[in-house]
């Protein structure tokens, strides 16, 4: 089903019944991402997946949207929809969101369960830009001059399955994205909050899931071994039945 948010197109699914649950994925995917996610939480919540803007079958979003952007979407569907303070699952991108959310309007949500989310930025320097750097003054104008050539070639020989080759129209989106750091945010949490992560995780490692532990007081851990960045879409059972404890009990 549809609803229109600022006059974009929002795709969505609703499932189940009893409380809102709210699932929300990563950067590339779709609520057919979390969909036997959605499915195990539907036999005790009423479950709303979304598409959020950009993907799936939801519009794109405007150019100059980053973390704040996405994440007042997501408060405006909750008020579209009526929602009284739902639970909220993010993973990956869709646990960043979360993170915001929960800080700056924490009465939107009830409980938090985040999943291999992203939200710190180490602002590594690659080698070919420390090279640029290093170049002298003449040679770095002629590098930014013929940068969006070198760039789209770099990637389309050594990168052709990362996120910018993918989804080439939310590029502008996804660098605002990976300059946010929600390392601050994190801390403003009051919301009980759930981590789920993968210990194998090679995109967000799991000594984030301790730092998010360390960092929200009313906060819980579980980190599963031998599980990577896709947790919750490869193994989504093992999830439900920590969440599930988790909303229910805490």
């Amino acid at each position: 089903m549809y609803t229109h948010i600022n006059n974009r197109k929002i795709h969505f699914k609703k499932c189940g019944s009893g409380k809102p649950l709210l699932l929300v994925h990563g950067w590339g995917g779709s609520l057919y991402s979390l969909h036997k996610l959605g499915n195990l939480a539907a036999k005790n919540y009423t479950v709303y997946l979304l598409d959020l803007p950009g993907f799936g079958k939801s519009d794109n979003p405007p150019k100059h949207w980053g973390v704040e952007g996405y994440a007042s979407m997501i408060i405006d569907f909750i008020t579209d929809q009526k929602l009284t303070r739902p639970h909220y699952f993010g993973h990956s991108f869709g646990g960043e969101l979360g993170i915001y959310i929960a800080a700056h309007n924490p009465e939107m949500l009830a409980k938090l369960v985040l999943c291999n989310s992203s939200y710190k930025r180490e602002n590594k320097v690659s080698k070919a830009a420390q090279i640029v750097q290093q170049a002298p003054h003449g040679a770095r104008l002629v590098v930014r001059l013929v940068k969006p050539f070198i760039k789209n070639l770099y990637y389309k020989l050594f990168h052709r399955d990362s996120d910018l080759m993918k989804f080439p129209q939310l590029e502008t989106n996804f660098r605002q994205i990976i300059t946010h750091d929600l390392t601050e945010d994190v801390k403003k949490i009051k919301n009980d909050t759930l981590i789920v992560w993968g210990e194998d995780d090679t995109y967000t490692p799991s000594y984030w899931a301790y730092e998010l532990k360390k960092n929200i007081p009313n906060s819980d851990i579980h980190v599963f071994p031998k599980a990577g960045h896709n947790l919750p879409i490869k193994d989504p059972q093992r999830v439900w039945d920590v969440m599930k404890g988790f909303l229910k009990y805490n």
